[in-house]
């Protein structure tokens, strides 16, 4: 017992840091967000004026979910959630994929018929047929990549999860 020491930690204190981290985090994505949208008003839609700021909403993003996935904290969030919404994950990560699937088909669309039309009769034509195009094909793969994703990450949450909890049984 003389080697180790255990760290006393106050749960009060440790749920207070936390309620800290998560508010900082917000704070940083409100402003990665609010510094795009200004930036793509500014100087146009490409992307080389963005780069930083999408960089650190995906890396956040991306961390977020390995790091919860390998915690087996994932599967937990997702059981919370479907026990307390009306919606269930799946089919909210379903809706959001074809909502993207929509956003990506409607942003080609205008831009084809805004940069490739001659009239307003052929811009509406490029429009529409951009639109569904473009829609029959991001939606869905949007859908099923994210629902995949989604799917397999609760999955190898979970399967990690049984197993802390299998470690700590044998402890007992």
């Amino acid at each position: 017992m003389g080697l180790f020491k255990q760290k006393i930690v106050d749960e009060r204190v440790q749920n207070m840091q936390n309620k800290i981290y998560r508010e900082i985090y917000y704070i940083v994505y409100l402003i990665c967000i609010s510094s795009l949208i200004i930036k793509m008003f500014l100087y146009g839609r490409g992307f080389e004026h963005v780069t930083t700021e999408l960089i650190i909403l995906l890396t956040c993003a991306i961390y977020y979910s390995i790091r919860g996935m390998y915690s087996g904290v994932l599967s937990e969030e997702v059981e919370i959630h479907d026990a307390n919404s009306k919606y269930r994950f799946s089919t909210k990560t379903i809706v959001i994929g074809i909502l993207c699937g929509v956003v990506i088909a409607l942003a080609m669309a205008l831009n084809s018929a805004i940069n490739y039309a001659d009239s307003n009769a052929q811009a509406l034509e490029y429009f529409f047929i951009v639109f569904l195009i473009s829609l029959v094909i991001y939606a869905p793969f949007l859908a099923v990549f994210l629902f995949i994703g989604q799917q397999s990450a609760v999955k190898k949450s979970k399967k990690i999860n049984d197993k802390m909890l299998e470690d700590n049984e044998n402890e007992w």
